[in-house]
């Protein structure tokens, strides 16, 4: 298997650079939800009540701001973990064809 080392770390690079971005603006979109939530623009009446009780069920948008923040953090350590990975993958085939040529030498 030969994997073109340029183009992987190519796309590496550029998820790197989304990921950092998206890094520096979803806490500050979350904060813009978390401001949203706590300005309770649904009321206090018994239909802002439903709503919000409806809306928050099973955890609602603080589930969901959780779950973003935690996707960042994935979102962003991907990329040093498949650089890792690839690496990792391209050493052990150069040492496996380098193991399958010298057996070839042999016969």
């Amino acid at each position: 298997m030969d994997v073109a080392k340029q183009v992987v770390e190519l796309g590496i690079s550029q998820w790197s650079t989304m990921a950092e971005d998206w890094e520096q603006e979803a806490p500050q979109l979350m904060a813009a939800v978390s401001e949203a939530l706590a300005a309770a623009p649904w009321g206090n009446g018994v239909e802002g009540l439903q709503f919000k009780t409806a809306h928050f069920n099973g955890g609602g948008p603080n589930q969901m701001l959780t779950q973003c923040a935690e996707l960042t953090t994935q979102i962003t350590d991907a990329g040093e973990r498949l650089r890792t990975t690839v690496d990792n993958t391209l050493h052990a085939n150069a040492v496996t064809y380098e193991d399958v040529t010298n057996g070839l030498k042999e016969i």
